[in-house]
């Protein structure tokens, strides 16, 4: 069985980073990828 992690590493006015990773119960990586988001106000 294998669980999929995401994580919020930096939140700013403007801009955001993430990372998922992908590991089994031990603790095992099979996956790792990171974002960078720009953030955009609500509508409104």
């Amino acid at each position: 069985r294998l669980r999929a992690i995401g994580k919020l590493l930096h939140l700013g006015s403007r801009i955001a980073t993430a990372e998922g990773r992908l590991e089994d119960a031990l603790g095992k990586l099979y996956a790792h990828a990171t974002t960078t988001c720009i953030v955009l106000g609500a509508k409104g």
